[in-house]
């Protein structure tokens, strides 16, 4: 009984240290980033997923750039599914887009704006 406990003691320990440095080693590269780099970091990361995703299709938006709010929440605009934009197709049927799409088409105009007509 002796033996097994001390295999599981090195086991777990090993494990313990093994899973410490792969985490350290992953996240290295941001150790040394201060908020404005890390904040820089994430919006890259963030537009190159959505670059990702206008590819393979799943992103279809209305404006360049392409709206952030379809990709970061899920809302009514692309059908409460997170990562994904239908404002393009809502435009295209004379919907609204999202209120970031909306902005960008028609500026601060409130309620008259025809997002169809105004590119």
């Amino acid at each position: 009984m002796g033996k097994t406990f001390l295999l599981f003691l090195i086991i777990f320990f090993t494990g313990l240290v093994v899973g410490y440095l792969i985490f350290t080693i992953q996240n290295s590269e941001f150790k040394n980033l201060n908020a404005e780099e890390m904040y820089k970091r994430i919006i890259k990361e963030r537009d190159y997923a959505i670059g990702k995703a206008i590819e393979t299709g799943v992103y279809k938006c209305c404006i360049n750039p392409p709206c952030t709010m379809c990709y970061m929440e899920a809302n009514q605009w692309n059908n409460w599914r997170a990562g994904t934009c239908a404002c393009d197709d809502l435009v295209a049927q004379g919907k609204e887009p999202c209120p970031q799409c909306q902005e960008k088409l028609c500026g601060s105009q409130e309620g008259s704006c025809n997002p169809k007509t105004t590119e």
